[in-house]
């Protein structure tokens, strides 16, 4: 009687190369969802402005519109690699 023995090397081999394609798309996928985010937060950021600011500038108010330029800027810089596409 043949001793067979398990080749695991080659299955952990197999598994650990489609671990780490599923973790690489996985990061692919929240890349691109943190850039269409961030394009979409840059163009709508700026409709917030105006309420605040017809309300007049307050000391509170004042904070709050430079948190929110800062916010835009931050969503400029990362959703600026963005694709443009029609579907």
């Amino acid at each position: 009687m043949k001793n067979l023995t398990p080749n695991h090397g080659q299955n952990t081999s197999v598994e650990t190369d489609s671990a780490t394609d599923l973790a690489r798309q996985g990061a692919v996928g929240l890349r691109a969802a943190i850039r269409w985010v961030s394009f979409w937060a840059a163009i709508l950021l700026p409709l917030v402005y105006l309420p605040l600011l017809s309300g007049g500038l307050g000391p509170q108010t004042g904070y709050i519109v430079i948190g929110l330029l800062a916010l835009n800027l931050i969503a400029l810089f990362v959703g600026h690699s963005h694709p443009h596409t029609h579907q």
